[in-house]
This record gives C-alpha cells, structure tokens and sequence, in this order.
C-alpha cells in the first residue's frame, strides 16, 4: 500500500449478489476478487447486505471503499430546467415531484436522490435509491470499516467513465443482467431515460429492442446523419453486432486493466 494510492475496494452490489475487487497502485491494478451471493433487498432492513459485505471488508483490507449499484437498485427520470428554481433546495424537491408524476404519488419519500450537473436551460437526470440503503452505505456498515468514498448506480459509473467520448446528442445503453437502461440527450440537455426489465440473450435480441424504442420514441432516422448510441453491453461485446440504418453504434468498452472490469458481471451484466 502506498500512501500516494491507497489500495481501494470496489463493491459492486446487485440484488443477489455481491463482489468485491481490490485494486493497488497508480495504474489500480485488480489484485483481489471476491463474490458471495447475498440477498439484497429492504425487506430484511439490508441485512443480507450488511452481513456480507462486512465479510468480504473484513476479508480483503483495503483503505478506500467504493460502491456501485445495480441499476436494479436505482431509479432514474429526467428533471426539466427551470427558470423559477432559485437554488439546490427548490431543484431537489421539483425533482422529488417529478419523480412522483413518473413512479406513484409520494413515492418519493423513501428515495434518496441525486442530480446530475448541467447549465441553466439544461434538463438533467435524477437519480434515487432507497433512503434506508443509503443510510446503510453511509454508516460505512461497522465504524472500524474504511469510509465510503463514492456511492454510484452502473448507469452513472458507465457515464463518468466514458463521458468524454460522448457528443452534444445522442444516446445511451447500459445492459446489465436483465435490465436494460436507456437515456437519450441532444444539445447537451437530457431529453428522457428510464431503466426497464429485459431479459436479451443474444445481439439479435438487444438490436430488435433498440428498433422498438427508436419507434417508440418517433426518433427521425437519417442515413445521411446516423443517431450516435453509445452502447455498454459488456455480455456481448465480444460477438457481432448488427446495423440499423440511420444509427452510428458505438461500443463503450472498458479497459482490461481497469479495476472490476473483467469480474464485475453482476453489475455490467457479463453472466458467469
């Protein structure tokens, strides 16, 4: 361990399981995985979590902990900008309203919520996960546990990793394990997202659903300016894919020797 880059725990956290990867040095080489499956839901209060992932901390010792949850685990909608919001407070609770339009009357108020950057006149994301789970992550599980340092859902890791390949408009696919998260943006401003169940085994089957929401969302296809869909499906992106006119597909692959990426399936959805 060097004090210059302490070794980090990375917990990649879906609902029936868990891993932990440990990574060292300045290049945050994977030294160490580890998976247990886990029950992870609200119904126990979390403690399917809390029990495991209090073994694999105490089982590979790091000084640095970092989460990533399932997109099963979170809930997404778009916050339109507005020019009547005066500050962080007044733009929390107009995304806690729209978050109820999309998901039921007073459902928000057992999320936690997050918003996504963005300049006046921009639409963001909001980002919820449930209060009780975030008050878990946040008492870092047992005092003597190295501190949370991040707390991200895989759609928000996928974009913070690849955001600098992305244009002023066009889409994102995030594939897990049956689900399928799908955002869209143009001039830089969110334009909608939402994260569905699917269960697709093959390319063929991801690429039938992507022509589906294209129809579904009247997205004019243009062959002489192809849609960009930036694409992160880690389960297939070693077998061809297919083509659709009118849309520029580009692979969002994250390095080998980035820390998780070759373990992580239960987040980026690679099946064992």
């Amino acid at each position: 361990m060097s004090l210059l880059s302490p070794d980090t725990l990375s917990l990649y956290i879906a609902p029936d399981r868990i891993q932990a990867v440990k990574a060292t040095g300045l290049g945050r080489r994977a030294v160490e995985v580890r998976q247990r499956e886990a029950t992870v839901q609200a119904a126990d209060n979390w403690q399917g979590l809390t029990r495991v992932v209090n073994e694999l901390v105490t089982q590979t010792k790091a000084q640095q902990l970092h989460v990533v949850l399932s997109d099963k685990l979170a809930r997404y909608a778009c916050f339109p900008w507005s020019a009547a919001l005066r500050n962080a407070d007044e733009d929390m609770s107009m995304a806690m309203l729209n978050f109820d339009d999309v998901y039921g009357a007073n459902t928000s108020a057992d999320w936690h919520f997050a918003l996504s950057e963005g300049r006046p006149g921009q639409s963001r994301i909001s980002i919820a996960i449930p209060k009780t789970l975030f008050a878990v992550l946040q008492s870092n599980f047992e005092q003597k546990r190295p501190k949370v340092k991040s707390i991200q859902t895989a759609f928000s890791a996928v974009l913070q990793t690849h955001r600098k390949k992305l244009g002023s408009t066009g889409w994102m696919i995030n594939l897990e394990d049956g689900r399928l998260t799908l955002a869209s943006w143009a001039n830089d401003s969110w334009k909608w997202i939402y994260s569905v169940h699917a269960n697709l085994n093959s390319p063929e089957e991801l690429l039938a659903r992507i022509r589906q929401e294209i129809q579904l969302s009247s997205t004019s296809l243009k062959a002489e300016k192809p849609v960009p869909i930036f694409l992160h499906a880690p389960a297939f992106e070693h077998l061809p894919f297919g083509n659709l006119m009118g849309v520029e597909f580009v692979p969002l692959r994250t390095r080998d020797n980035a820390a998780g990426a070759k373990y992580a399936f239960a987040l980026l959805g690679v099946r064992p």
